[in-house]
């Protein structure tokens, strides 16, 4: 049977420690406390925007780039506002990074565990 934290401690507890690594994080939208779906935003200084999504016990990437009809942060804008469509309970965090192609997603911690683990 799968178990979880809430997202709104899991959330807190994240930004802190990222907070503490050096990482600049932020919450760009405030989601439901017990349940809220969560999103990560990861900007680099080149401009290239990748977000990173929750699927059951780990997460999802997906890369965006500039294109001939619209910039890395208005596709991600233009996404997350989809998303909000469906979900407005989610959370949308935002983290500075120095390259968004590091793995961070292999740092993060699931909120979501079974009772075998």
């Amino acid at each position: 049977m799968p178990y979880g934290l809430k997202s709104g401690f899991w959330v807190r507890a994240t930004l802190r420690r990222l907070n503490q690594n050096g990482l600049i994080a932020a919450i760009l939208h405030k989601g439901d406390e017990d349940a809220g779906a969560i999103f990560i935003t990861l900007a680099d200084r080149q401009g290239k925007v990748s977000i990173l999504r929750e699927d059951g016990s780990s997460w999802q990437r997906q890369n965006f780039q500039d294109n001939d009809t619209a910039s890395a942060a208005m596709q991600v804008n233009d996404y997350l506002e989809r998303q909000k469509k469906y979900d407005p309970d989610l959370w949308i965090i935002e983290i500075d990074v120095a390259d968004s192609s590091h793995p961070l997603e292999k740092e993060l911690s699931s909120r979501r565990f079974t009772a075998d683990e």
